[in-house]
């Protein structure tokens, strides 16, 4: 349920449909900042031209020729933030915005920009004074609420995100990013009726919504109600057939509820849609997992690590593989990735104890069951497991 930071209002991809608009922005550039010096306007346009080509670092060494001979060219220094932005250089990125915003201080969308590239990076105090900063120049604007609300969500400060989301959608009830962001912040503090509450809300506001059918399916899903989750699945396909996360949806439904030759059927149309599809090849390799198809489900949990890299649930199926074929070394690899990502992944320390018992590794696997019940003090798994390494203990000192 969670949305992106980066919203299409601080889009900065120029496709070459789009090079009338930006002749419109060099012009509002030209008004704002003053008439450009010829050659530094030679290099904007010339750095445009490269960025609509997507050649993003080519494009920001044009648009820095355009700054080192104007310096107070102020869409140069968008334009050479936008690129390196696509070019992975998120800080320059940040950087160069910061120093449009010293030129022009109320220029919201550069300020805007760099809050989302700083929340991006998880430096999210940096991101929330920029919002706030934003704020006041928009007092009335929902999105910044919106951007507000969704920072303070991954801080974990969940009551005042749902006090920004709630500003958000008072000022634009119908605004569906900001109530599926609401869903997910109650579900995060653990208040699944109010997320109830407020997902049928916003169905009843705007009932043709796919992403919130599918929102409501998973709700409802998680409650163990199967068949109403099928059908607002169904339902959302109705209404946009190429809705990749329903199909998703159906597919995980399908797999958990024993039908993992349906769910491959939900796999393949993602991927025809969109063959990097990452969600897709995870959920495949779990289908092959389920149909004892071990290799071709090592196949996709590879290609899922692959495309996202930062995620822990790779290394932890490939992790599950390993230990079930015996392979304990490369087992325990994978489990200390996964929990290099994520040192709250409950399971993964449980697996990792077990691979170390089956290793005869039984301090190792002490140490691992520990941080497993002190993250979950109730895991039946892990208490069994303790016993037993409590009375092969036992055992081998008499």
């Amino acid at each position: 349920m969670k949305d992106s930071p980066a919203s299409n209002r601080r889009s900065f991809v120029f496709q070459p449909a789009f090079r009338s608009v930006c002749a419109l922005i060099w012009l509002w550039g030209a008004q704002a900042f003053g008439q450009q010096i010829p050659s530094a306007q030679r290099a904007y346009e010339e750095g445009m031209r490269l960025e609509g080509e997507g050649r993003h670092e080519q494009a920001a060494r044009k648009f820095q020729e355009a700054i080192d001979i104007n310096p107070e060219f102020g869409d140069a220094y968008n334009q050479f933030a936008a690129s390196e932005l696509h070019a992975g250089k998120t800080q320059e990125g940040i950087k160069a915005f910061l120093q449009l915003i010293q030129l022009d201080p109320t220029n919201e969308k550069a300020m805007l920009a760099a809050a989302d590239a700083y929340v991006g990076l998880g430096l999210y105090d940096d991101g929330l004074a920029l919002y706030s900063r934003a704020l006041r120049l928009d007092p009335r604007s929902p999105e910044i609420y919106y951007d507000l609300g969704n920072a303070l969500f991954h801080k974990k400060q969940y009551a005042d995100a749902i006090a920004a989301l709630e500003k958000s959608l008072s000022i634009d009830p119908l605004r569906i990013p900001a109530q599926r962001l609401l869903v997910s912040t109650y579900l995060a503090e653990g208040n699944r009726g109010a997320a109830s509450k407020q997902i049928e809300a916003a169905i009843h506001q705007s009932p043709d919504s796919p992403e919130l059918k599918t929102d409501l399916a998973n709700l409802l899903f998680a409650e163990h109600r199967v068949a109403e989750a099928e059908q607002q699945l169904r339902s959302a396909l109705a209404v946009r057939p190429d809705y990749i996360p329903a199909h998703l949806g159906l597919a995980k439904l399908y797999r958990r509820s024993g039908h993992a030759e349906l769910a491959m059927k939900e796999v393949s149309e993602v991927l025809r849609q969109d063959p990097e599809n990452a969600p897709a090849f995870l959920e495949r390799g779990q289908c092959a997992y389920a149909l004892g198809s071990l290799d071709a489900a090592a196949r996709d949990f590879r290609q899922f690590a692959r495309l996202e890299s930062g995620s822990p649930e790779g290394d932890y199926l490939l992790g599950l593989l390993d230990l079930a074929a015996g392979r304990l070394d490369s087992a325990v690899e994978h489990f200390q990735q996964a929990i290099k990502v994520d040192d709250k992944l409950v399971d993964a320390y449980y697996y990792m104890a077990e691979a170390y018992f089956k290793n005869h590794q039984r301090a190792a696997a002490k140490d691992a069951l520990a941080h497993c019940l002190d993250l979950d003090p109730t895991n039946q798994k892990a208490i069994a497991l303790r016993a037993m390494l409590e009375g092969a203990g036992s055992a081998h000192r008499n």
